[in-house]
């Protein structure tokens, strides 16, 4: 906001001894800042990071992040004030991945708030039970900008059986310098289990960041999990099927969309 007697800002420092907020500019570190200040009421070193991101998502490194990519672990601050188990990042493996819709914030934010996945994902969601403790009924068209509920699932992972899973969801709108970008957040709040092999997933953490484009909307996501069978540690393994399971999301939500909303 600038006024007729506004202060130069390194002024605004010498008197207050506040400095900008700062954020990470490597994108390994960005998205697991976003994480951490997803829910922050300060809004400041989420909007740094938020703009961060989208400087860094253009030309080779956009390209990067289309194809996949592995990112360093979570830090411990980011995960001890979440609701639910004792939670951790020991041996977590992480990946990131940039979609695309062809659809704006406002319709995403809809088919993922207003509708269950297992209509959108039948192939995937046997089930998927969520429930709004608030924000639901005015996050899509931001007469409020925060929801926050439980999910409970349970997904058809083929030969690794049948995965329930119970996760805390967040959904927040926040304003940038140019327009709207929405995140969505979400974590296990318990260990998650299969019915095949001994599947057990103890825990995994999830952001997922929506910037507007001039055609649709450029979509963030990066997760971490630590997941384990019969046959010993398969985080690995899961987190770089995640990349794939990204990918035909993005074409079914897109697809699902083209038809119901």
């Amino acid at each position: 906001m600038h006024t007729p007697h506004a202060l130069s800002l390194l002024t605004l420092i010498a008197i207050t001894g506040c400095r900008p907020a700062e954020a990470p500019e490597d994108y390994e570190e960005l998205v697991g800042f976003l994480f951490e200040h997803a829910a922050d009421e300060d809004e400041a070193e989420l909007i740094a990071g938020l703009e961060n991101l989208h400087l860094w998502l253009e030309g080779e490194n956009l390209e990067t992040a289309e194809e996949g990519v592995s990112i360093q672990n979570l830090p411990e601050s980011a995960v001890t004030a979440l609701e639910g188990h004792a939670h951790a990042v020991t041996d977590l493996a992480g990946v990131s991945l940039a979609t695309s819709s062809g659809y704006d914030g406002t319709v995403l934010m809809e088919a993922l708030t207003q509708y269950s996945f297992a209509d959108m994902m039948p192939d995937v969601y046997i089930t998927y039970d969520r429930d709004f403790e608030e924000g639901k009924s005015c996050i899509v068209t931001r007469e409020c900008l925060w929801a926050e509920g439980t999910v409970y699932s349970l997904a058809d992972w083929g030969v690794l059986g049948e995965v329930e899973a119970e996760r805390r969801i967040e959904f927040r709108w926040i304003e940038l310098e140019d327009d709207w970008v929405f995140l969505q957040r979400w974590w296990l709040v318990e260990p998650s289990t299969g019915s095949a092999l001994d599947l057990e997933i103890s825990d995994q953490y999830y952001i997922g960041v929506n910037f507007p484009l001039d055609d649709g909307t450029r979509r963030v996501h990066a997760s971490w999990l630590n997941m384990s069978m019969s046959t010993g540690d398969a985080s690995s393994m899961a987190a770089n099927n995640l990349i794939n399971n990204w990918k035909k999301d993005a074409e079914d939500l897109d697809a699902w969309i083209d038809e119901n909303l």
